[in-house]
This record gives structure tokens, C-alpha cells and sequence, in this order.
């Protein structure tokens, strides 16, 4: 799509369980490509027990919204978000996207699907991208859930650590102004791991995240 403003980001808490690798994906991608992003946590109505994980995207920064589509909880402030903008909704599958649209469009109908009790996992239902039209004049695009989400071919490993917010404060305290925050002395990144500032899981997406971009920049 052209002329997107901004990237609502869906992970469900539970049913399924939360795809943080997939979510920080999506997070480098909208930054790498202008957009707004906004972090959609929705079922709330099945769990409070991963809240820490919503509290650890706030305190990094991002624009965070809590969700249900079944209560109506956050509902209205996504609404308000798509107000005279265009948007992309993305997630993976059965995270709730259809239900969210339906929630505040239920002229919409759109069709949902059940999480795999075998798989652990969404069925996909939306099968190709559809742009909607909102009542207060924006226009948004679902698409279709998926589990597996390349970086761009074309990013330098530099470029990457900027990229996570919670990294850009800090790594002009590091040693070396070319650290890649990996196995270098003296870096500001680690030393935060280590102090519990910046969460563990975030450094390991990054590690896992610069290996990838390393191996495109191999096979040019």
C-alpha cells in the first residue's frame, strides 16, 4: 500500500500466545519504512498474566493499546487512532484483527476463526488485504495473519541497533561508535541487559535479528 501513516501492530495475550519475535519484526519495519506504530494487546478478558510484557513496550516508548473485542475494553481508543488516517493492521493469525474491525464496524462481518487447539496457532481467514472505510473518515487495511516475516535484503548490520529504541539512548555510552552491541568490551547495550534496563528478550530478537542481516549482506 502507498501513503500509509501509520502500522497497528495486533499480538493477542493469550489464545495464542504472544509472538514477540514476530511483534518486533513488525516494530524495525514500520520504523525502517516511516510509520507510526502502534502496539494493539488484545484479549484482556482471557488474561492478565502477561502485563509485564505490555508494561515493558510502554516503558520503551511505544504507543501501546489494551484490548478486547469481545468486552469492548480499548475499543473505542483504536477507533479514535484511525480517524482521518490511513492505516495497515498486521498480526499474526487469530490475534483478533477481524474481531477488532467488527467490534467497531460490525456492519463489517467480517469472517473470524478459531485458535488451533492442536497447533497452538491461528487459522488464517482473511485471505487477501482489504481496505475499509472507517465512519470517521479513515481507511484501514487488514491483512491476512502470517507467522514468518523477513527483514529488508537491502539493511546494513549498522543500521539495526538504532532501530530498537531502548538501544538509540544508549549506545553513544558504548566504547567503540561502530558497536554492534554483540561481543564487543564495554557495551552500554549488555551492560543494560545485565542491569535489567533493557529486557532480555528484546537483546535476544536483536541478536537473533543482526544475525539474519548479516547472512543477506553475505549472500549479495
Amino acid at each position: 500500500m502507498a501513503n500509509v501513516d501509520q502500522l497497528l501492530i495486533v499480538s493477542a495475550l493469550t489464545n495464542p500466545e504472544p509472538d514477540l519475535v514476530l511483534l518486533d519484526r513488525l516494530l524495525i519495519l514500520a520504523e525502517v519504512n516511516s510509520l507510526e506504530p502502534i502496539i494493539i494487546f488484545n484479549k484482556i478478558d482471557l488474561t492478565t498474566e502477561k502485563l509485564a510484557i505490555v508494561n515493558e513496550y510502554e516503558k520503551i516508548g511505544y504507543d501501546v493499546i489494551i484490548s478486547s473485542a469481545k468486552t469492548g475494553e480499548g475499543i473505542d481508543e483504536i477507533k479514535s487512532r484511525f480517524a482521518g488516517k490511513i492505516s495497515v493492521l498486521a498480526g499474526a493469525s487469530g490475534v483478533g484483527k477481524s474481531s477488532i474491525l467488527n467490534a467497531i464496524l460490525p456492519e463489517l462481518s467480517l469472517k473470524t476463526g478459531e485458535v488451533s487447539k492442536k497447533l497452538k496457532r491461528g487459522k488464517h481467514t482473511t485471505r487477501h488485504a482489504q481496505l475499509l472505510v472507517m465512519k470517521n473518515g479513515g481507511l484501514v487495511a487488514d491483512t491476512p495473519g502470517f507467522s514468518r516475516l523477513y527483514l529488508p535484503k537491502d539493511m546494513v548490520r549498522e543500521e539495526l541497533g538504532p532501530l530498537f529504541p531502548e538501544f538509540a539512548v544508549r549506545q553513544q555510552n558504548c566504547k567503540f561508535s561502530t558497536c554492534l552491541h554483540n561481543k564487543e568490551p564495554q557495551c552500554a547495550i549488555k551492560k543494560a541487559v545485565e542491569q535489567g534496563e533493557i529486557a532480555e528478550w528484546r537483546y535476544e530478537h536483536y541478536l537473533q535479528f543482526l544475525d539474519e542481516v548479516i547472512n543477506n549482506e553475505r549472500s549479495y
